[in-house]
């Protein structure tokens, strides 16, 4: 009880919840969420169908016929994605039947929404770079923060600032001015670093 009221839960609906990531990524502002860009791909896919590109696009774009014909392939394919309905819906990464988000089970399983409830956040900064190799939640919590420089870390320090319901309004304003996930990760092969030392295989289409 201590938790809804200061955190506001009781003005957040059912729905709304699975637009927080538990880590503190805002799902609202993410592509995979929101499914624009398999959309885009689509139309854009048709276009170029439409102008016979891979016969005309070698001369107009000097690209080859074949990495024409591989990219449109490629715009097919994302096309055909399904929405991500969210962290707490859907499973992030899951290999041999395992949910791998250790940081969704460890907030579930003490009855928090986001790890801003948790007295013990942002838990990766309690180690040093070796908890990349713990199984710990704190492990996957770095590697989130890492891929999304800090902003979720950000976002979960301004839910304890401001409770859930003015934080969601916040970022619903940002989205609707065209606020996306992907203004905010970084350039490093983070996932695909940590899949080699932890030997993870996402499932394809990750």
């Amino acid at each position: 009880m201590e938790n809804r009221e200061r955190f506001d839960l009781e003005r957040v609906s059912r729905e709304e919840h699975r637009l927080i990531a538990p880590c503190g990524i805002y799902c609202g502002a993410c592509d995979l969420f929101l499914g624009r860009s398999r959309e885009h791909a689509k139309e854009l896919s048709r276009i170029m169908k439409g102008f016979n590109m891979i016969d005309v696009g070698p001369p107009i774009m000097r690209v080859e016929q074949e990495k024409i014909r591989e990219f449109i392939e490629i715009l097919d394919n994302w096309s055909r994605g399904e929405k991500c309905p969210g962290c707490w819906e859907g499973v992030c990464w899951e290999s041999s039947g395992t949910t791998a988000c250790l940081v969704r089970e460890c907030t579930k399983k003490q009855g928090f929404l986001t790890c801003a409830e948790c007295e013990k956040m942002p838990c990766h900064e309690h180690h040093g770079d070796e908890v990349i190799e713990s199984p710990q939640a704190g492990a996957w919590l770095q590697i989130v923060t890492k891929r999304y420089s800090g902003w979720n870390i950000d976002n979960l320090r301004r839910i304890r600032e401001i409770g859930y319901r003015r934080f969601i309004d916040e970022m619903e304003k940002k989205v609707k001015s065209g606020f996306l996930t992907s203004d905010v990760i970084g350039s490093e092969m983070i996932l695909s670093e940590f899949r080699k030392r932890r030997k993870v295989k996402l499932p394809e289409g990750e």
